[in-house]
């Protein structure tokens, strides 16, 4: 199940669009009617910077980026926003590196509120105390993702290389949903973390967030030429099976025969090189904003979504654990590739 199948098909819906204001909630509704027909980029993730206060094992940035040590300004967020908004689009979200330390993250919240857009940030929580919550709030969040990657303090703590992060995070969740904040956890499995997500289930539940949603494995940052951290269909097949039972839990993929929620087909992303793409984790690079209109760069993107996902065979998990994708996609890599 992808993540806009998520969004529809579960109770998280429900507690998603109940905390839109009215103008919002009607964006949402004509941007559901319109893309039905192909019109609308329903959602953008933006990308501002690369500075994070973590270092996750993990990290699907963390390629060469003492070399590319991109930011978006203030300014050109904004632009990205604007040509998001005359695409008819009505989500976007913030995330990659931690999006929370940023000066002006509040701000570029705020105008994007002020288009009647919906608005939504991915972070690992060591920034989520009462006064950051607080102005979350003021500034009209509506949702808020926190990467749990274990229910084990410790394991967390080595994964994400913070010593504290657990207990930070699982507090802003607390904090969060106490101020009404539609809150979900974000997670992944992998072969060496495989173990996890049952108990990171049970964490949700406990914790009273609006969903968990899981990524499967993503052959990115520093797991680009990890092919040893994939799962098999076979493998993936039986942990979709072994965990059905719970019910707050949603794959990225929910079978063999998913496709891509990226690519244009619900999402794009602008990199803090100002570079759009199919998605955070995938660093083909398909056009950049400070050269090119969004939607240009939108419609090469979708190209490459028909050829390898609608007409080819990159179904099941992410398009950049594929060779073909990244032998063949017309897209540039942004990054040097790191070495085997």
């Amino acid at each position: 199940m992808g993540m806009y199948d998520y969004f529809l098909n579960s109770p998280y819906c429900f507690s998603y669009f109940g905390r839109l204001r009215p103008k919002q909630l009607l964006r949402h509704l004509r941007g559901f009617h319109f893309s039905s027909f192909g019109f609308v980029l329903q959602t953008i993730f933006i990308c501002p910077s690369h500075e994070c206060n973590a270092n996750c094992v993990h990290c699907y940035e963390k390629f060469t980026h003492e070399k590319f040590k991109h930011s978006l300004s203030t300014d050109q967020v904004k632009n990205i926003i604007d040509q998001f908004h005359k695409l008819k689009g009505y989500l976007v979200i913030f995330c990659s590196g931690e999006f929370l330390m940023r000066k002006d993250a509040l701000q570029i919240l705020s105008y994007a509120q002020s288009k009647n857009l919906a608005t939504a940030i991915t972070t690992n929580g060591i920034l989520l105390d009462e006064k950051k919550i607080n102005e979350l709030v003021k500034a009209g969040i509506n949702s808020l993702f926190v990467s749990i990657d274990s229910a084990n303090p410790e394991r967390h703590d080595h994964l994400r290389g913070v010593p504290g992060c657990f207990d930070k995070a699982v507090n802003g969740i607390r904090l969060a949903k106490a101020r009404g904040i539609t809150t979900a956890i974000w997670t992944y499995i992998s072969r060496s973390n495989s173990e996890e997500i049952e108990g990171i289930a049970k964490l949700g539940k406990q914790l009273g967030v609006d969903g968990v949603y899981s990524y499967l494995p993503l052959l990115s940052g520093n797991f680009f030429n990890r092919f040893d951290e994939n799962l098999t269909a076979l493998e993936r097949n039986m942990y979709r099976k072994r965990f059905r039972y719970l019910p707050n839990l949603n794959f990225e993929f929910s079978s063999e025969k998913d496709i891509c929620t990226g690519g244009g087909r619900y999402h794009v992303c602008v990199m803090p090189s100002g570079d759009v793409t199919f998605c955070p984790p995938v660093p083909y690079s398909y056009g950049n904003i400070h050269s090119k209109p969004l939607k240009d760069c939108v419609v090469e993107v979708r190209k490459d979504f028909k050829k390898f996902i609608v007409q080819g065979s990159c179904q099941g998990q992410c398009p950049v654990n594929f060779p073909e994708y990244r032998k063949n996609c017309n897209a540039k890599f942004i990054y040097e590739e790191p070495k085997p």
